[in-house]
């Protein structure tokens, strides 16, 4: 895996809907919620009724989640395991 870049915590490279794998092996969502950016996976899609991707509703601090963390889907597609780090 190579790095794709650097980021600072609410930069516009994450997208809601985003799938990571954080430095302790958890899978987190990115929310569109402004405090609580980041989300626990159900056992649903990454996808909407409608085919768009599935935006959770938020429950953890951008701070709660270890670095790195590896993009795994976006989009509702695989990625193949781009490192994004802080």
């Amino acid at each position: 895996m190579t790095d794709v870049h650097k980021i600072t915590s609410l930069d516009d490279t994450w997208q809601p809907g985003d799938v990571v794998l954080d430095a302790e092996g958890n899978l987190r969502v990115r929310s569109s919620h402004p405090k609580w950016v980041w989300d626990y996976p159900d056992e649903g899609s990454t996808r909407n009724g409608y085919g768009g991707r599935r935006v959770p509703d938020g429950g953890i601090e951008d701070g709660d989640v270890p670095r790195p963390l590896v993009l795994l889907v976006r989009d509702g597609q695989a990625v193949g395991g781009r490192v994004i780090e802080e």
